[in-house]
């Protein structure tokens, strides 16, 4: 099994409605783990093409309970893919 750590940070809740029971919130989500296919030899990191993220195993994560997810979109999509050379992999999203 893969370890996986995560990290979550509230940026902002807002539109909350107390008849519906709903708000929206924007959050950071952070998540590392190690694939140790993807070592390689130096001591640096490369931050990759967020289109990768495609070609990359990466955790099916999901808010339980959420009426509606979806990742932030302005004119690029919010996500970063960052390679460590003992196979880490940081990915962040909004």
């Amino acid at each position: 099994p893969v370890q996986i750590a995560m990290s979550l940070d509230i940026a902002s809740i807002s539109s909350i409605s107390e008849s519906d029971m709903d708000y929206t919130a924007t959050i950071y989500l952070r998540q590392r783990w190690t694939d140790p296919r993807l070592v390689f030899h130096g001591n640096k990191s490369f931050t990759l093409d967020a289109r990768l993220v495609e070609l990359l195993w990466v955790p099916d994560t999901y808010i339980v309970e959420s009426k509606k997810s979806f990742l932030h979109d302005v004119t690029v999509g919010n996500r970063l893919i960052r390679l460590f050379s003992n196979g880490t992999i940081l990915y962040a999203l909004r």
